[in-house]
This record gives structure tokens, C-alpha cells and sequence, in this order.
């Protein structure tokens, strides 16, 4: 349920003004995030030095011109994807059930086309770890392990994977995200000409078994700010150790769901500080048809992280 402030002298219902409900649909045609998306995106900008920029403007910017030849190169059964087919009937069609399409709306058709090759795919970094994610979104996943993929809201909250058919979902001790639309399919179809990528994806198939993660500097596939485009929350660590913290994690929210004193804080979550001098992560698995390998998610890492981040 939305909360609905009760007014004030600074409030739209205060002082002989709307009544607390009507402040609330006021508040929503200025403001349309729900207080607590506000307040997330102003702590990742004042703690992780965000600044939504567009990436696709910086980049005309820069140099006068729109230097897109990768993501134009962009062949998805190089990636071991299945044709993308007509993009945009895809995403007008499909939006509605998958709305983590949204973010590409609007882009280049050779921008749409790598969305919609992912989609038909098995991998999840367009719908984890991408700009229709928000900052609260990305938050609750390291806070609570609410996954952004799972769409029914009661499930979200009770923690359970909106990409497996049952189970909880899982979440280490960070997460995050590429901001800009443009930017996630540039490093995306940059990342898989990596002679790196290229050979995991090249390797030939072997039953449970997959390539080894491969770690690409930001700068090689962004440029040298592409570390503007990257955010993410970070579990803090409790008694000094963060295996603790997620242990701790895991014993408060189970009691939240039984309604009990879990006896441990509320779990505590920061934004990353910065992702300069970081990395974009690759994470490899099989294609559906079980013949060779495709890029099951994306995510991009900082330079200072004592874990190797979240390949969920």
C-alpha cells in the first residue's frame, strides 16, 4: 500500500490546503516515484557519484559522430543467440509481459535488435542487471532478495526467483547494473568481440560444464567514463565480516516472513562508490538447444570487491 502523508506546513494538505489522499496524487504528478525510489537514487548519487547522463549523447559529444559499429556489427548467433526478427514488433508486443523491454523503446533499431536477441535467449542481464532496473529495485535485491524479474509483487516480497520455476531467490553480496540502454548493448556487443568472450563462446559443448568467467576492464568497451553508466548496492558487512552479514540476512528475513522477532538488525545496504578502474563481468552457460554456449549474464564489477560479484 502506498503511504500517503498525513500534511504539513511544507505539504500540499497542510494549512487549509488537500487533504492528505489528494497531496498524494499531487506529489505523484510532480514526483511519479514512490518516496523510496526518490530516496534511493539521491543516496547513489550523493554516496556512488551517479549522474544519469546519456550515453549516446556523451558519445556525440565526445567526438561529433556516433560511433555504434559494434552493436551495427552485431550478429546474435555470434553469441549463440537465436535471431532477433523484426525488433520493434517484438517490443510492442511483448512489453507488457516483459516490461524490462521498456528501456529499449525509443533506441536505434540496432540498439532494439540486441534486446530482443537477449530476450529470445536463456540469459538474464538485460533483466537484472539493466537500466529498467531501479535504484530501489537494485537495493531491495541486496537488502531483502527481492528479484527485479519476478512480477508478481507478493512473490517479490517473499524473496522467490522470477526466472525458475520454484525457489528462492539468490543474492550474494552485491548487485548491480548498466544504466543506459545504449551503453548495455554497446558493452554487450563490444564484450563478444573479445577475443576472451570469443573463446568461451567457441568452445565446443561439454555436458555440465561451462567457460570460466571472463572480466573485461569498463574502459575497453565504454570508453574511459564508462564507469558513469554503472551503479550498485552493496551488502555491509555485520561484526566486521560479511559472511556474517549474510547470514544475518538470511535469519531476518526469515523471520519477517513468520512474523517474529528475527533478533538480528535489519540488513544494511550502501552504494557502491564508485566503478572507475572496474570491470564488466561475462558469465557463460548453455544454449536452450544444449550445442554450444551463450552469455547468461552481464553485470558490471568494481575495482575494489572481495567477492566476485553476483551471477545470478
Amino acid at each position: 500500500m502506498r503511504e500517503v502523508s498525513d500534511g504539513g506546513a511544507d505539504e500540499p494538505g497542510g494549512a487549509g490546503g488537500y487533504r492528505a489522499a489528494e497531496a498524494g496524487a499531487v506529489r505523484e504528478l510532480v514526483e511519479p516515484r514512490s518516496r523510496a525510489e526518490y530516496a534511493a537514487d539521491l543516496e547513489q548519487r550523493a554516496t556512488g557519484g551517479w549522474t544519469e547522463v546519456s550515453f549516446r549523447s556523451a558519445r556525440v559529444a565526445a567526438d561529433g559522430a556516433d560511433r555504434a559499429e559494434a552493436v551495427r556489427r552485431f550478429e546474435p548467433r555470434q553469441a549463440g543467440l537465436p535471431e532477433a526478427g523484426d525488433a520493434a514488433a517484438y517490443l510492442e508486443t511483448k512489453q507488457a509481459e516483459r516490461p524490462w523491454l521498456g528501456a529499449a523503446r525509443g533506441c536505434p533499431p540496432e540498439v532494439q535488435r540486441v534486446f530482443v536477441a537477449l530476450d529470445h535467449g536463456g540469459g538474464h542481464a538485460h533483466i537484472r542487471h539493466e537500466g529498467w532496473v531501479t535504484e530501489e529495485m537494485n537495493r531491495r535485491r541486496v537488502a531483502y532478495l527481492e528479484d527485479p524479474a519476478q512480477l508478481d509483487p507478493d512473490k517479490r516480497a517473499a524473496g522467490i526467483d522470477g526466472l525458475k520455476s520454484s525457489g528462492s531467490h539468490r543474492c550474494r553480496a552485491s548487485s548491480s547494473r548498466i544504466t543506459d540502454a545504449d551503453a548495455f548493448a554497446e558493452a554487450f556487443a563490444r564484450g563478444i568481440e573479445h577475443p576472451q568472450v570469443r573463446a568461451a563462446l567457441d568452445t565446443e559443448f561439454t555436458p555440465k560444464q561451462v567457460p570460466r568467467p571472463v572480466s573485461l576492464e569498463i574502459t575497453s568497451l565504454l570508453g574511459n567514463d564508462g564507469h558513469r553508466y554503472c551503479t550498485g548496492w552493496r551488502l555491509q558487512p555485520a561484526e566486521g565480516s560479511m559472511d556474517t552479514a549474510r547470514a544475518q540476512r538470511a535469519q531476518w528475513l526469515a523471520a519477517r516472513a513468520q512474523d517474529r522477532d528475527p533478533g538480528v538488525p535489519e540488513p544494511e545496504v550502501r552504494p557502491v562508490e564508485a566503478f572507475a578502474g572496474g570491470k564488466i563481468v561475462f558469465v557463460f552457460g548453455p544454449t536452450a538447444a544444449r550445442d554450444g554456449y551463450e552469455v547468461v549474464t552481464m553485470y558490471p564489477r568494481p575495482a575494489r570487491d572481495d567477492e566476485q560479484g553476483d551471477a545470478q
